[in-house]
């Protein structure tokens, strides 16, 4: 005979208490401490994770109501392209969705379980230059702007920055120019970062990047991406002006990289000077990135994803973990 009582689940062995505790242990504890303290298994502390966000989702308002800013981005939670889609309300600078995978079809989820009035409501959509983000919006939010995050649009710029020095230090090697080839693998990471997050090694070898390569190739990227980087900073009207004269640079630089990633730049003008003028950015959703890279470090050894999901909504979905109170 079973019967129902209200400190157990049905389905679990331990009664709502610990479960409770157990789940916000594993908030802020890895997981040799959770199991040795508990004595549970690893797995088990995965199911209990599952089910104790089941429970307060359950019992919270909706996340979906009253969105006006989102942010997406994807995030790899395991070796092999493995990707988690995660949504963050950026007004409420919390985590309000994530799903296994990414692209269209993952992002079509999310907008599905939305009701008509809670898609009206969204103003805004953060992420990177996606075209898959940009369909769902176009699908889903036809009157929502969509705001390219000024993260990764310097990424680009640094990609393409990588690419450069990689081109010139191939063409040193082959050459046979030690010297030069030594120059490019010192400035690496010193061209890839802000100039004020340089050690002072790598700052001494920024300060010979004019003279990397005969043609400065090298040394104009980084002055290019140093330029990006500072008007995404700058008022709309003078960042409107700025960005058409770096556009007119980077077509004419005659810098293979930097001329492709111009016409890329041209193209998302508008949604870059959009990005500057509304003042949104995915720079809270790349601290969540963070926080979710950790919770995927301790959640190492889950059998199934969703117990992984289940522990980012705890840590990161404003989900409120009541711990039992003590008892006299």
């Amino acid at each position: 005979m079973v019967a129902a009582v209200p400190w157990a689940e049905p389905g679990s062995r331990f009664t709502r208490d610990f479960e409770a505790e157990c789940a916000w242990l594993m908030t802020v504890a890895n997981q040799k401490t959770v199991s040795g303290f508990l004595h549970v298994a690893w797995r088990t502390a995965g199911q209990i994770a599952r089910r104790v966000a089941g429970r307060l989702k359950a019992a919270a308002p909706s996340p979906f109501d009253g969105l006006h800013a989102i942010g997406v981005d994807e995030t790899s939670y395991r070796k092999g392209h493995t990707y988690l889609t995660v949504v963050v309300d950026h007004e409420r600078h919390r985590v309000i969705w994530a799903h296994d995978g990414y692209g269209r079809d993952v992002f079509d989820m999310f907008f599905q379980q939305l009701t008509d009035e809670q898609k009206a409501s969204i103003k805004v959509v953060t992420g990177d230059g996606a075209k898959w983000i940009d369909s769902c919006v176009h699908e889903w939010c036809p009157n929502a702007e969509r705001v390219l995050d000024g993260f990764h649009i310097v990424s680009w710029m640094t990609d393409a920055l990588d690419k450069v020095r990689k081109r010139l230090w191939n063409q040193a090697r082959r050459n046979g120019d030690d010297e030069a080839t030594k120059r490019m693998r010192g400035v690496k990471y010193a061209v890839l970062k802000n100039p004020d997050h340089l050690t002072d090694r790598q700052d001494e070898s920024l300060t010979t990047l004019g003279n990397t390569d005969p043609k400065g190739q090298l040394y104009r990227a980084w002055q290019l991406k140093e330029l990006l980087r500072n008007l995404l900073r700058h008022p709309i009207g003078q960042a409107t002006a700025e960005l058409r004269h770096w556009v007119f640079w980077a077509s004419h630089s005659r810098i293979p990289e930097i001329v492709e990633l111009s016409r890329k730049i041209r193209r998302r003008r508008p949604d870059i000077l959009r990005t500057i003028k509304l003042g949104y950015s995915n720079a809270r959703l790349e601290a969540f990135n963070n926080r979710i890279k950790v919770t995927i470090h301790m959640a190492y050894g889950f059998r199934h994803v969703d117990n992984l999901i289940a522990l980012i909504m705890i840590r990161c979905g404003g989900l409120d973990i009541r711990l039992p109170k003590p008892t006299n």
